[in-house]
C-alpha cells in the first residue's frame, strides 16, 4: 500500500510544474489585452495598442510554457 502511495506522490511531484501553464497562458494573454485596452483608452489609438498586447500576452505565454517545459523535462 505504501508504495502505492509513493508512487503517486512522484507523480504528482513530476505534474506539478505543468498543472499551472493553462492559467498562466491565459493571464499572460488576459493582461496583454487589458493594458493594451487601458493604454487605448487613454490615448485614443483603438484598436492598436490592444492587439499589440494581444500580440505580447501571446508571445509571454508560449515563452512562459517552453521555459517550464524545458526546464522540467526528464533527464
Amino acid at each position: 500500500m505504501e508504495k502505492k502511495s509513493d508512487e503517486r506522490s512522484e507523480i504528482l511531484r513530476r505534474l506539478g510544474p505543468y498543472l499551472s501553464l493553462g492559467t498562466m497562458f491565459a493571464a499572460a494573454i488576459l493582461l496583454g489585452i487589458g493594458a493594451g485596452y487601458w493604454l487605448d483608452g487613454r490615448f485614443g489609438t483603438s484598436p492598436w495598442l490592444t492587439l499589440t498586447g494581444l500580440i505580447l500576452g501571446l508571445a509571454l505565454g508560449v515563452y512562459n510554457f517552453i521555459v517550464v517545459v524545458v526546464q522540467n523535462r526528464p533527464r
